[in-house]
């Protein structure tokens, strides 16, 4: 394949990951806005769309590193810059495609690390708000903690009987 050829398809290529990275970022922005919101309903789908986006977009950088590294350079980013500059003298528009998969990949990362965050913060103040229900439940036990919360988390008929009533802070 000549020199102008493999860089027209190079760059079929990465405009098409530049396309699969900016769904990408839609996906995560609406992960966050739901992380947010506590929409949980909508978490699964998003997920399991996320995660076949960014295997496709793996599976595409490990192709690009094997042609890449047939060619004579690193098989590595860097490997891929330089091989995107030499192929730019027959297909200028690779710089600007490349730039901005770079770009909105990295986009991607942060939103995604954001969105970890949110996640993680969002446990720990469920984490809490079931330490205080627990110790709630323990410190008003009449005869037991079992007695105070029923199964669906409401006060058992045996707690109601014996006239105390459990409190807790919720957060």
């Amino acid at each position: 394949m000549s020199h102008a050829d493999a860089a027209k398809n190079l760059y079929r290529n990465l405009a098409y990951e530049c396309d699969m990275a900016m769904a990408l970022v839609d996906i995560l922005l609406e992960e966050q806005a739901c992380l947010v919101k506590l929409q949980t309903t909508e978490l699964n789908s998003l997920a399991l769309r996320k995660e076949a986006m960014m295997l496709e977009l793996e599976k595409r950088y490990l192709g690009n590193i094997q042609l890449a590294k047939a060619e004579g350079f690193q098989p590595n980013l860097d490997g891929i810059a330089l091989w995107v500059d030499v192929l730019a003298a027959h297909e200028p528009r690779l710089l600007g495609t490349y730039s901005t998969l770079r770009t909105t990949l990295t986009h991607a990362q942060r939103l995604n690390n954001t969105n970890g965050d949110l996640v993680s913060e969002q446990l720990a103040g469920l984490q809490e708000r079931i330490s205080i229900l627990t110790a709630a439940a323990v410190a008003e036990q009449k005869p037991t903690a079992s007695d105070t919360y029923g199964p669906k988390g409401g006060m058992s008929q045996s707690a109601l009987a014996g006239g105390a009533m459990p409190r807790a802070v919720i957060r």
